[in-house]
């Protein structure tokens, strides 16, 4: 709990030394989100918000600003409602969240509107993300939009409007040992769910049903997934995002699974390619030994100052070298650069940012990486049956191989090292298969 609260107060203190003088921040949670009238899908709590207050439950509005040079947090919530304690059980009281997350004073949600106009008087500026709340939205409208109109005898609205994520991508992109812990607890149980899928696989099963392994892993940890998982056997493996994961697995096919957990809030990211029935056949073994040699080079590259475009760069590098060797790719490689003609079978980027969202917050371009930074590395090979432009021998494989990334002070750090990916180890964990 001190840890947390550490945390806590020392993002909002980030917050406030990045606003401008005289300004003041407003944060809206999430709305609940329903499947169906009044089904509800599970809840997400805008990341923004979770990052400042750690609380992840709707109806909330935190407002963040200095008063006589001293931080004030302050909070609207309502305690639990007779009605809510019957229907969706009890939550923390508001005295207790005042304590366990910092914050000075925590007035009614009912009445936030009413005691936003006195808050808001004699600030120049106002932080704020739009289309959140759509309430909050239409009053910022009418007062601040409208402050020349508004503004009371003698007082006066603020007359900027600065975006809240201008300020939090920045904080957000450096990850705190706190952070850095959460994303490793959750690429723990992301591994133990790939070794369990992989043990798993064997011809005539069905795609959903590693995903089911590997969502009994997360869920008996208590962890959601990160997102969508991604299970393709045989060709479905060349659809980037291929989520229907509906299809049979069949003898000689490879399998990409594409799944993560998620641990309070913060992501891991994985990704393993292997052979549903325990053997790389020969073709398969130089697609994905070629990308496994792109990623751990790309990898051994990282290192404070390096930019995307550099490790990219080098990805791109390896792979057109290894596909013109195979013959796949049958020009120079200066045209295959020039012509980027790459693409037809490595046609996204090397990575992204990794923390509270899946891909995180952060700009790309002109961008070199510092300590703290978490991304992943995860390039790959896909060559579809359609393709006619190459042997058939090749078509229908697609091999992706991903890892979490934590640049250190002279280099990186695998968080997720611990699941195996040089070849035989992988073919040793799929001994059982078929």
């Amino acid at each position: 709990m001190e840890l947390l609260l550490d945390e806590l107060k020392r993002r909002r203190m980030a917050l406030i030394n990045e606003m401008p003088d005289n300004s003041i921040a407003i944060l809206s949670s999430a709305n609940k989100n329903f499947r169906t009238r009044d089904v509800e899908n599970p809840f997400r709590q805008n990341s923004d918000f979770l990052y400042i207050t750690g609380l992840s439950e709707p109806n909330l509005i935190n407002v963040i600003f200095k008063n006589s040079n001293n931080p004030q947090t302050i909070l609207f919530r309502n305690n639990t409602s007779e009605k809510e304690r019957i229907w969706d059980g009890s939550r923390l009281d508001n005295q207790d969240v005042q304590k366990k997350y910092g914050f000075d004073n925590i007035y009614n949600y009912d009445n936030y509107l009413d005691k936003l106009v006195d808050l808001l008087i004699d600030k120049e500026t106002l932080v704020i993300e739009s289309g959140i709340n759509d309430e909050l939205d239409s009053f910022i409208s009418n007062n601040i939009a409208n402050a020349s109109i508004n503004n009371r005898a003698g007082e006066s609205f603020p007359t900027k409007i600065v975006a809240l994520h201008s300020i939090t991508q920045k904080l957000r992109m450096v990850k705190s040992q706190f952070e850095i812990d959460l994303v490793k607890k959750a690429a723990e149980v992301s591994i133990e769910g790939h070794i369990s899928a992989m043990k798993k696989a064997k011809p005539g099963l069905y795609e959903y049903e590693l995903d089911a392994e590997i969502k009994y892993v997360f869920n008996k940890n208590n962890m959601p997934n990160a997102y969508m998982s991604i299970v393709g056997g045989g060709n479905n493996a060349c659809t980037l995002h291929y989520v229907k994961n509906d299809s049979k697995l069949k003898k000689n096919d490879l399998v990409l699974i594409d799944s993560a957990a998620e641990c309070d809030g913060y992501a891991s990211d994985i990704t393993r390619t292997f052979p549903v029935d325990g053997k790389f056949t020969k073709e398969q073994s130089e697609i994905y030994d070629l990308v496994l040699s792109a990623q751990e080079k790309a990898i051994s590259f990282i290192k404070p100052g390096i930019t995307w475009d550099e490790l990219h760069n080098l990805t791109v590098k390896i792979i057109s070298e290894g596909l013109i060797e195979l013959g796949i790719i049958q020009d120079s490689f200066a045209n295959v650069i020039k012509n980027e003609m790459y693409k037809d079978f490595y046609m996204h980027k090397t990575g992204h940012w990794l923390g509270l969202d899946v891909h995180d917050v952060g700009e790309y371009e002109n961008i070199k990486f510092l300590p703290g930074m978490v991304i992943t590395v995860e390039p790959g090979i896909y060559i579809d049956q359609s393709n006619i432009n190459v042997e058939k021998k090749w078509r229908g494989i697609g091999v992706r191989i991903e890892d979490d990334v934590l640049v250190t002070n002279n280099g990186s750090e695998v968080l997720t090292k611990k699941l195996p990916k040089n070849r035989n180890d992988v073919e040793k964990i799929c001994k059982n298969n078929g």
